[in-house]
C-alpha cells in the first residue's frame, strides 16, 4: 500500500468550499492518457454509488483518482482504498490525493483480480473501473460486499455492459439499473460555439442481497 505521509506536500489543500460534489475537471493533476473522469458522470457515479458518512470503499482501477477524492471527501468517517496497476497513474493519484489533503484515500499498487486480498475485507460499497474479462474480478467483488452493499460498474463498451449485466443476473442481484450517460460541453472556436460529447459511459448500478 502507498500511504506515505510524509511525502505530502507543503502546498496547502485545493479549497472547495461548496456542498456539493462536482470538483472541477482542472482542478486534478493528469498527464498525456490519464485524464479524470469528467465531473458530470462523476456526480452520476457518486449518486447511484450512495456511500455512508462511514462506508469502507474499494475503487478498482482508480485512474488518477478523482471519484475516489470525491468520494473521500464526501466521507471524513470512511476509508476509501483504490487498486490502480499503472504506475503512471499511481503518481497522478498521490499528486491529487496530497493536493486536496485527503487522508482517508489509501493507494493500493495491483491489478484485478489477483491483487484484491491487498484491500481490506467487507467493504459496503464497490466501485469497479476495469475492462474486460469482468466477470472474474466482479465475482470476487460480489462475494466479499456485505449484505445490502452497494456496487457500481463503469464501462465505455458494450461487451462491458453485457459482460456486467450477465453476470449479475447470475448473482442474482438486487435492484440492477443501466443508465447510458453522455455529456455535451459548450467549446468556442473563434466566433463560433459548439457542444463537444465527451466519450459515453456505461453505468451499471447493483445490490447484494
Amino acid at each position: 500500500m502507498i500511504d506515505d505521509p510524509s511525502a505530502a506536500s507543503s502546498a496547502p489543500p485545493y479549497q472547495w468550499d461548496f456542498v456539493t460534489p462536482g470538483l472541477p475537471d482542472g482542478a486534478f493533476a493528469a498527464a498525456p492518457g490519464f485524464s479524470p473522469t469528467p465531473m458530470e458522470l462523476r456526480v452520476m457515479l457518486l449518486a447511484h454509488l450512495r456511500p455512508r458518512a462511514d462506508s469502507l470503499v474499494w475503487d478498482v482501477g482508480g485512474g488518477t483518482g478523482a471519484l475516489a477524492l470525491e468520494i473521500a471527501r464526501l466521507m471524513p468517517r470512511g476509508q476509501v482504498h483504490t487498486l490502480e496497476r499503472d504506475p503512471e497513474a499511481i503518481v497522478l493519484l498521490e499528486q491529487n490525493r496530497q493536493r486536496f489533503g485527503i487522508t482517508n484515500l489509501h493507494i493500493h499498487a495491483g491489478a484485478a483480480p489477483e491483487d484484491l486480498a491487498s484491500l481490506p475485507g467487507a467493504p459496503d460499497r464497490v466501485l469497479l473501473e476495469v475492462g474486460r474479462p469482468l466477470g472474474d474480478v466482479l465475482r470476487q467483488v460480489w462475494w466479499v460486499l456485505q449484505p445490502q452493499g452497494r456496487l457500481v460498474i463503469s464501462t465505455a463498451s458494450l461487451e462491458g455492459l453485457v459482460d456486467a449485466t450477465d453476470t449479475l443476473g447470475q448473482l442474482a442481484a438486487r435492484d440492477v439499473q443501466v443508465v447510458q450517460a453522455t455529456v455535451h460541453r459548450m467549446q468556442r472556436r473563434g466566433s463560433q460555439a459548439k457542444l463537444a460529447a465527451a466519450e459515453p459511459l456505461f453505468l451499471i448500478a447493483a445490490e447484494r442481497p
